[in-house]
């Protein structure tokens, strides 16, 4: 018997269902970029693409604002452009217009850090809230793991992933604090907590659960 008309549409509807885009532009090519990299997510209903670039504050805002014009203009949006980024020695001028630069596009969000991207991996096994070097960064999370923290190392991510609530926590409890001392960009802080929850919320294996919202 052959399947209803109404049974037909749903099907189809479902087989040509858009993919949704995503877009992850890292400053460096190889930390944030692997580990970000390594969340897991349905392939045929999302598309993310996860690109380290060299780029640095506001040349990389500058990058992803030309990708995600590009995206429209060619019938192909994003739906969020996550930049990552670092503070580190770069002026507060270049960090600062990075922001204003996104202003205008819905879709793109900033993620930083100040010092760096590191912050967040040690937030997985200890809240912080005082000042830090990149530098120390590294010891901290070498004594930690109980390993010399390599950025180069692809596996980081499945080191970590056992710790990620608590990074969550952490990093959540840092930039309420930043926020009520009215400090939001102050060294240490980071919103890297915002773009690996909504990885987390990809991956087919926790779809559904209410641990990471």
């Amino acid at each position: 018997m052959p399947p209803s008309k109404a049974h037909t549409r749903g099907r189809k509807t479902a087989q040509t269902r858009p993919l949704r885009r995503i877009l992850i532009l890292c400053e460096d090519t190889k930390s944030s970029r692997d580990y970000l990299a390594a969340f897991p997510h349905d392939r045929e209903l999302v598309e993310i693409e996860c690109i380290g670039t060299g780029r640095n504050t506001d040349s990389l805002m500058e990058s992803a604002i030309e990708r995600a014009r590009s995206a429209r203009s060619q019938g192909r949006s994003y739906e969020r452009v996550w930049v990552v980024f670092d503070k580190d020695d770069w002026p507060m001028q270049n960090f600062n217009r990075a922001f204003d630069l996104a202003r205008s596009w819905n879709e793109v969000t900033a993620c930083w850090s100040n010092e760096c991207f590191e912050i967040w991996y040690l937030l997985h096994f200890h809240y912080r809230d005082t000042p830090i070097p990149r530098q120390e960064l590294s010891r901290l999370i070498s004594a930690e793991t109980g390993k010399k923290y390599d950025k180069a190392d692809a596996g980081f991510q499945k080191v970590l992933e056992p710790r990620v609530e608590m990074a969550l926590r952490n990093a959540r409890r840092l930039a309420f604090e930043n926020e009520r001392l009215n400090q939001a960009r102050r060294n240490p802080s980071t919103h890297v907590h915002e773009l690996v929850d909504a990885l987390i919320k990809l991956d087919p294996a926790r779809q559904g659960s209410e641990k990471f919202t």
